[in-house]
């Protein structure tokens, strides 16, 4: 039994390993931001905000509670201690779906097929959130928040022609033969 656990287990968890990748926290927060901004924290007299709960997260009595969590609100809305214990569980319920911990969301779901599962009037939460992060509908939870180490920079060996070698300085030609003049005209000139 244990080792059918374990099994599961690593097998569940092998995507993230294997990725190699981790997570962004300034895309993370980022992300975490306009997820707020679109689920209305901030807003006066708003559930979020009333609740210190920033991704306006619910859960049910029989789940074991958030680390933070004080109660639950109406329908479910977790009541948080206070905002940054809102601000964790909402960073740890993101990062759990691009690691592969969450059995809702997928690292490789979009931003819109994530609205559709994370917010019940999706259209409005989706524009909120991709023009806050200034990204397309159709980009990748994987592609938001893992960080992508820049490939090196690709180095390109040119190999050129055959080098031309410096020319090495010929020798000088030899003069040309003298013309051949007879023994007589050699003989009247020769001296003693």
């Amino acid at each position: 039994m244990k080792a059918k656990l374990l099994l599961v287990l690593g097998l569940s968890l092998l995507p993230a390993i294997a990725q190699g990748q981790t997570l962004d926290k300034q895309k993370l927060n980022s992300l975490a931001t306009a997820v707020a901004h679109a689920e209305g924290f901030g807003v006066r007299h708003a559930i979020p905000t009333r609740y210190h709960n920033p991704g306006d997260l619910k859960s049910a009595a029989i789940y074991e509670p958030l680390p933070g969590q004080k109660t639950l609100g109406k329908g479910g809305h977790i009541v948080f201690q206070n905002d940054a214990a809102g601000w964790a569980a909402l960073k740890d319920y993101l990062s759990k779906m691009v690691d592969g911990r969450s059995r809702r969301f997928k690292p490789d779901m979009t931003l819109a097929q994530v609205s559709r599962v994370y917010a019940g009037n999706w259209r409005p939460w989706l524009n909120i959130v991709t023009s806050e992060l200034n990204v397309q509908p159709g980009t990748k939870l994987r592609e938001l928040l893992l960080y992508c180490e820049p490939e090196p920079p690709l180095i390109t060996v040119v190999q050129s022609p055959v080098p031309n070698l410096l020319p090495f300085p010929q020798p000088e030609p030899p003069p040309p033969p003298a013309a051949v003049v007879d023994n007589q005209a050699l003989a009247e000139n020769f001296q003693y």
